[in-house]
């Protein structure tokens, strides 16, 4: 396991489920920065949290619960991102694949 896998996995381990969906929308919001400047990732709590990504006039939401943020976080390290980004591909977010970069190691 690489050093970026040890502290994800940490990390999954010691923050609470509102501190991890945080932390992932940070890392997905830099991964869609470095295809397009424009991406902006948000992140709301009503009833359940909603990650939302708008790339100039487009939105793609992901709405997620406590319990299931929960559940992913304890699962898999990045089992939460793989989760998002599968939701947000079939709305039809572009996604650059690569080996060796961050979605190809969500997305394998």
């Amino acid at each position: 396991m690489n050093i970026n896998g040890m502290a994800r996995a940490y990390m999954a381990k010691s923050h609470n489920s509102e501190e991890f969906l945080l932390h992932v929308a940070n890392v997905m919001e830099r991964q869609l920065k470095e295809w397009n400047d424009t991406y902006e990732v948000m992140v709301m709590k009503l009833a359940s949290y909603e990650l939302m990504v708008k790339e100039k006039e487009q939105y793609y939401h992901v709405h997620l619960n406590e319990q299931e943020i929960d559940t992913l976080q304890k699962r898999d390290p990045y089992g939460l991102d793989r989760k998002v980004w599968r939701e947000l591909l079939n709305q039809g977010l572009p996604i650059i694949q690569g080996t060796g970069n961050y979605t190809g190691l969500v997305l394998r």
